[in-house]
């Protein structure tokens, strides 16, 4: 198992990385659906947007990632 820590440094804009960090603490193992939704809402409170392919990668990431490494 993945230890997460590709979702840790996704990102070089720190608000967006803690915008990841924050679901993935919070949302390891949802449904797919639900993850988007929080990066989605995550990224509108902080004024930043991201492309629906890093949506749909990163959802996807924190959706099967392991829960013993968030």
């Amino acid at each position: 198992m993945s230890d997460n820590s590709e979702l840790r440094n996704e990102e070089e804009n720190e608000a967006v990385q803690a915008v990841v960090d924050r679901v993935l603490s919070y949302q390891v193992g949802a449904p797919r659906a639900t993850v988007r939704q929080e990066l989605e809402e995550g990224l509108s409170s902080i004024g930043e947007t991201r492309p629906e392919e890093w949506l749909d990668r990163n959802a996807e990431a924190i959706s099967n990632a392991d829960p013993a490494q968030s």
